[in-house]
C-alpha cells in the first residue's frame, strides 16, 4: 500500500516536472498491461487507450482523447478481461490461503497429540488399533513437516 502511494506521488511529481520542462510537448496518460497508469511523452503502444494532456495555459488545461473508437473498444474489452482474471486470481488465492490455514491447524493438532500422548489409537481397515512407537514418531515427523509447509 505504501509503495503504491509512493508511486502515485512520484508519478504526480514527474508529471509536474514534465509540464514545467516542456511547455509545448504533450503528455500521454495510459494504462499498461498490469493496469498501472503511465505518463509518457512518447505515444503508448498501438491499440492502447490514452489521453493527451497539454500543459496548462491561461485558458485552462486542455485534455484531448485521441485514441480511436476501435482502439477504445478493444482496450475496454481487454481491461474487462484483465479485471475478471485479477478477480479470479484473488479468489483462488483466498481459497488457497484458507486451505493452508486449515492444514496448518490440523498439523499443529496432530503434532500436539502425538507429542503429549504415548498411546494413540487409530482406525485401520475399520478396526481400532494402537500406534507403535515407531509409527507415532513417523507421524509426529510428518506433522512437523506439514507445520513447516503450511504454517507461515
Amino acid at each position: 500500500m505504501i509503495k503504491r502511494k509512493l508511486l502515485i506521488v512520484s508519478a504526480v511529481l514527474a508529471l509536474m516536472v514534465s509540464f514545467n520542462a516542456s511547455a509545448d510537448k504533450p503528455i500521454y496518460k495510459w494504462k499498461d498491461n498490469q493496469g498501472n497508469i503511465k505518463y509518457t511523452q512518447s505515444k503508448p503502444p498501438r491499440g492502447t487507450d490514452y489521453e493527451t494532456i497539454y500543459q496548462r495555459t491561461s485558458a485552462g488545461a486542455e485534455t484531448v482523447n485521441t485514441g480511436s473508437e476501435a482502439e477504445q473498444s478493444s482496450t475496454t474489452k481487454e481491461d474487462n478481461i484483465l479485471t475478471e482474471q485479477a478477480a479470479a486470481r484473488e479468489q483462488a488465492e483466498k481459497a488457497n490461503a484458507e486451505i493452508r490455514r486449515k492444514n496448518c491447524q490440523i498439523a499443529k493438532n496432530n503434532a500436539e497429540t502425538l507429542e503429549n500422548n504415548q498411546r494413540i489409537m487409530t482406525m485401520v481397515d475399520g478396526k481400532e488399533t494402537m500406534l507403535s512407537g515407531e509409527d507415532r514418531i513417523a507421524r509426529l515427523n510428518e506433522a512437523k513437516t506439514n507445520m513447516v509447509k503450511y504454517c507461515d
